[in-house]
């Protein structure tokens, strides 16, 4: 069994991942990167950035799970890398209820 480290940006706190926790965040980086590649735009429910909820369908997993993976990706790197987190999100407040605060997941640049 391989036990993947990865650092959390802000903090330098490593957190060791067993092959099963690697393989989910492999996973919903690969479906983020497919539904900007493949799919952002293409209709018009494709229309907006990526959310927690279609990411959820996508990777046919339930939200506590995607959404665990999505801080990991967004906050660590792995262990040696100086690059910055592949993905990041924002939550913006819905414009009819306020409390309603989407998620919006985007794919960072390379350059940066």
């Amino acid at each position: 069994m391989t036990i993947e480290k990865r650092v959390w940006v802000k903090s330098g706190i490593v957190e060791e991942l067993d092959e099963k926790q690697a393989r989910l965040l492999r996973w919903v980086y690969e479906k983020i990167v497919f539904y900007y590649r493949h799919l952002y735009q293409t209709r018009w429910c494709h229309q907006y950035p990526l959310s927690l909820s279609r990411l959820m369908k996508l990777c046919s997993r339930n939200g506590q799970a995607v959404t665990n993976a999505l801080r990991l990706l967004a906050n660590t790197v792995p262990v040696g890398s100086d690059s910055r987190p592949p993905i990041f999100y924002d939550r913006k407040a819905a414009k009819r209820n306020k409390s309603h605060r989407p998620y919006r997941i985007f794919l960072r640049k390379k350059s940066d």
